[in-house]
């Protein structure tokens, strides 16, 4: 299926890890004709994934930028407007998880940093790049929020994280209605376990670590391709009539290990 990218333009957060959802999303989009916006507060990661891009015979640019400073936001979307002259697609892929704990020891600290990388992030970026597509009437958006914010008990001990992701969900279901008239899809995926390093990063106990990276030696855990996959369907015209949905990506029920986050 010709999902028609040729020469669309995607920036894409989060690209820095080089076995993360982001990287494998902006290998996808430049494989379907993407030229990539690549921006991680890692700028050496980031880079790296800009040399394959290009490697790939796509035009790429690798910019640093702290998704909680509003300031670098813009500086961002700035600096990639000035280089491309246009944004077609914005994925808001970073995220991060500040442990998992009772409810009762969670410090302000680990509120801040669950709601200022996984939410403010995704507005920020959101709120600088929607203008430009506003004025273009055109856009597509995919924000990333966690198969586990739709359970019926959420996760245990991730709170903050849960409550920042869930939040994702609503604010993007809400914009997806207030643009959707000016041409602007905005769709959102809830990934399951996955097959990269940010379970090892953030703070999971020991037996959470050791269930998901089994279920990623069984191939149960959604894989960076996976991701980029879904990614590259909904900023496609084939998914235009695609607004506001969550779309959860993750190993089927019945399978061991299934549906766990």
């Amino acid at each position: 299926m010709d999902l028609k990218l040729t020469d669309k333009v995607a920036l894409i957060t989060g690209t820095g890890s080089q076995i993360g959802f982001g990287k494998g999303i902006a290998l996808a989009l430049a494989r379907e004709g993407c030229h990539i916006i690549s921006v991680d507060v890692d700028l050496e990661g980031a880079q790296k994934t800009a040399a394959e891009v290009r490697a790939l015979g796509r035009k790429a640019i690798a910019i640093k930028a702290d998704i909680t400073k509003k300031a670098q936001v813009d500086k961002a979307v700035k600096e990639a407007l000035a280089e491309f002259g246009k944004i077609d697609i914005l994925v808001n892929n970073a995220g991060r998880a500040s442990g998992v704990r009772p409810f009762v020891t969670t410090t302000e600290a680990q509120w801040d940093i669950d709601i200022d990388v996984n939410l403010k992030g995704t507005l920020y970026f959101t709120q600088a790049v929607l203008p430009h597509m506003l004025e273009r009437k055109y856009g597509k958006i995919v924000n990333f929020s966690t198969h586990a914010a739709h359970q019926p008990t959420g996760l245990a001990g991730a709170g903050p994280y849960i409550a920042a992701k869930a939040g994702v969900v609503m604010f993007s279901k809400t914009l997806a209605g207030e643009v959707g008239p000016s041409g602007i899809n905005i769709n959102i995926i809830a990934p399951g376990p996955g097959a990269t390093n940010f379970h090892r990063t953030s703070g999971a106990p020991p037996q959470m670590v050791e269930l998901v990276e089994s279920m990623a030696k069984e191939g149960l855990a959604a894989t960076p391709q996976d991701i980029a996959n879904t990614v590259a369907f909904l900023v496609s015209d084939v998914a235009k009539k695609l607004s506001g949905q969550v779309i959860e990506v993750f190993a089927p029920a019945g399978s061991p290990g299934g549906g766990a986050n």
